[in-house]
């Protein structure tokens, strides 16, 4: 499911997730950078943890893993394999 790879995504970068149910919210306990909103229906949502201003947002896994890579530091090599295992 889409929503289990942006918890993969969440994980490998360091966030702590609160699961609810429209999908999850998700933090770093220590980095107040970036919240992330994503539900189960592929919408996701990242905002500035100090200000709460939109940083990014968007639909869907490819444009979730991009903004990943920008603003998490996920290594492209983790993009490649979370977008390969939601591709089976």
């Amino acid at each position: 499911m889409l929503i289990d790879a942006m918890r993969i995504v969440a994980r490998e970068t360091g966030f702590t997730i609160v699961d609810h149910t429209f999908g999850f919210t998700a933090l770093r306990e220590n980095d107040d950078r970036h919240l992330l909103f994503c539900l189960s229906t592929g919408e996701w949502s990242i905002y500035d943890g100090r200000n709460a201003q939109s940083v990014s947002n968007g639909f869907g896994l490819a444009s979730f893993l991009a903004a990943a890579r920008d603003h998490f530091d996920l290594p492209s090599e983790t993009a490649e394999a979370v977008q390969r295992e939601h591709a089976a």
